[in-house]
């Protein structure tokens, strides 16, 4: 079954880490035809998320009002923050104490931990590839991995833009539509 949780999350982190893109960057359409430079650089939040399906035989699910989301890019810079679940995180008391948590004020702030995702880190695109490099992350494997992650950007005017996930992870990756804040 596909967990949207864990696949949004690993992908509004790799596109986090990718979205501060250099500030004039080329890049295709889905045509193919080059689009004129086009400036990615500012703020943009997730506007829309179109999860894979369990069964190939079955159609994505579409979010259109998904949990809050940020990517920043700044002069090949980036930073992603954003809640994964499909509900906004359930609040919790107070730890009575704080240095001495219950086993239930552990699993509460866990599932807080959970359903949240943040990187930043360094960003390249070449034709409509962007490839993402975390050098600081909520997780240590993210930041420590020497692997890069990669996605397909296919915009949509000036102030949208949708990362795709390429063929090896369009099964277990959402695509992710971005819109401009500032």
């Amino acid at each position: 079954m596909f967990s949207f949780s864990k696949s949004l999350a690993a992908l509004v982190g790799l596109l986090v880490s990718s979205m501060l893109v250099v500030s004039l960057i080329a890049v295709r359409n889905a045509g193919g035809q080059d689009l004129k430079k086009t400036q990615l650089e500012g703020v943009w939040k997730v506007a829309e998320v179109v999860a894979p399906p369990s069964n190939p035989a079955e159609k994505g699910t579409t979010i259109t009002n998904p949990q809050p989301g940020l990517l920043i890019f700044t002069r090949g810079y980036y930073s992603g923050m954003a809640v994964t679940a499909e509900q906004p995180r359930a609040a919790f008391a107070p730890a009575k104490d704080p240095h001495n948590l219950t086993e239930a004020e552990k699993i509460a702030r866990y599932e807080q931990w959970n359903s949240f995702l943040a990187n930043a880190g360094t960003y390249e695109v070449k034709g409509s590839t962007l490839t993402m490099h975390a050098m600081v992350a909520k997780n240590q494997e993210r930041m420590t991995s020497a692997a890069t992650v990669t996605f397909e950007i296919k915009l949509e005017g000036s102030n949208t833009f949708w990362l795709i996930p390429p063929p090896d992870r369009a099964t277990t990756d959402p695509r992710v539509k971005f819109t401009r804040v500032e």
